[in-house]
């Protein structure tokens, strides 16, 4: 790297497939610093290597990334991974659709899924004095009732309690609720995106 001037390597590094692209970063420090940062320029760089890698009848992922995400971590979330974040197990090509959870950033097999989320139902049976406020400062996943990730719930629910200074408290929910509306708006046309890939009968064919 040291006898490649940025501008060369960088250009290499466009004409890169996603999967090769990440393979670099696993090569040395020195690559992963310079390929895992946020610094537009580099962005630009994964953003270059995600459209070369686009199916020809099948491009995916076709929206650019959410703005809660860098390029890096959506193409991780979209296209490389494929085994569960909480037990590491792999997992198989045509159930992958079905274990990325958008609304909790994780992608996680059938039974993590159930043993880290919990259920609307669940949550009144043993919390029913949580206040209801903040239960919409959570983003949810909707199956049969709304899920919640277990861990971010305790989480929110310490810092609710926290605030000794009600107004504080208050301005902190307000400020939670508007992030988390506009977070779960900015990932339903992602969900959709996928809905249309799964149900296409081609997706389980590209390699």
């Amino acid at each position: 790297m040291e006898k490649i001037p940025p501008e060369i390597f960088l250009e290499i590094c466009i004409h890169l497939y996603v999967k090769d692209l990440y393979t670099l970063t696993l090569v040395c420090k020195l690559y992963r610093k310079i390929l895992w940062t946020k610094a537009v320029s580099i962005q630009k760089v994964w953003t270059c290597s995600r459209v070369l890698s686009f199916d020809p009848i099948l491009p995916y992922p076709s929206l650019p990334p959410s703005k809660f995400m860098s390029e890096q971590e959506y193409i991780w979330f979209t296209l490389l991974a494929d085994k569960c974040s909480i037990c590491k197990i792999k997992i198989e090509k045509k159930d992958l659709f079905g274990c990325r959870y958008w609304e909790f950033s994780r992608f996680c097999c059938k039974e993590c899924i159930e043993r880290k989320t919990v259920s609307i139902s669940y949550i009144k049976m043993t919390m029913p004095n949580l206040p209801k406020e903040l239960l919409e400062c959570l983003p949810y996943h909707k199956r049969d009732e709304k899920l919640y990730w277990s861990d971010d719930l305790h989480s929110i629910k310490a810092k609710y309690y926290s605030f000794e200074n009600k107004q504080e408290r208050d301005n902190w929910v307000k400020e939670k609720k508007e992030e988390v509306n506009e977070f779960m708006d900015e990932i339903y046309k992602y969900k959709w995106q996928d809905q249309y890939v799964y149900f296409f009968p081609y997706a389980f064919n590209v390699n």
